[in-house]
């Protein structure tokens, strides 16, 4: 590789050059307001095998963090992770799961999450019960000691019936504080309820 000390700099074979001239990643230290979208699939490594911040976009990006800080900061979250759909973040949560848990569960449910329970998660000896989650008499009767998690959407699809999300963790925490309780937050956005707030 030679360097005439202007920034592009040439290799000794086009190959190479066509996949590292002017792509010099300590370039990307701007003062972008908007933040540019990352499209690198692969990261400079300083030494092979230890990544700084990054490695694989698989595994995060620059426009992703951004992304997710966005996304925690609205929600009042310590955190976010982003996937490419809804099915993949509820199949990404579902491995926090293992043989023989329980999922208590609202009846009225996105069909995609209602058919993943059903037909996917239940493979994996992993079993549901669905009330009515605006009923907390109900929520309460469905919880059972092999239940690790309570799976409610913060305004139910198709019927748009309102959970009372700070009453509903209040009472499943004083089961066991360690039932997570997931809030499919989709159809009411950051903008209405606080979710993270409630403890879920």
């Amino acid at each position: 590789m030679e360097n005439d000390g202007s920034s592009t700099q040439t290799y000794p074979h086009f190959a190479t050059q066509a996949i590292h001239a002017g792509q010099d990643p300590e370039q990307w230290k701007s003062l972008a307001v908007v933040p540019p979208i990352s499209l690198s699939t692969t990261f400079k490594q300083h030494v092979p095998g230890e990544p700084l911040q990054y490695e694989y976009s698989r595994g995060g990006n620059p426009t992703r963090t951004v992304f997710e800080t966005c996304i925690a900061s609205l929600e009042a979250a310590k955190y976010a992770i982003a996937a490419s759909s809804g099915l993949a973040a509820q199949s990404t949560i579902m491995q926090i799961l293992n043989s023989g848990d329980h999922i208590v569960s609202t009846g009225d449910l996105y069909g995609g999450t209602h058919r993943q329970f059903r037909l996917v998660v239940s493979k994996f000896g992993i079993t549901s019960s669905y009330i009515d989650a605006t009923d907390l008499s109900q929520v309460e009767a469905a919880i059972k000691d092999n239940t690790k998690m309570v799976w409610v959407e913060s305004c139910a699809n198709p019927l748009l019936r309102m959970v009372d999300l700070k009453a509903l963790v209040e009472l499943v925490k004083s089961k066991s504080k360690d039932i997570i309780v997931v809030v499919d937050n989709t159809f009411m956005t950051p903008v209405l309820p606080e979710t993270a707030g409630t403890g879920s």
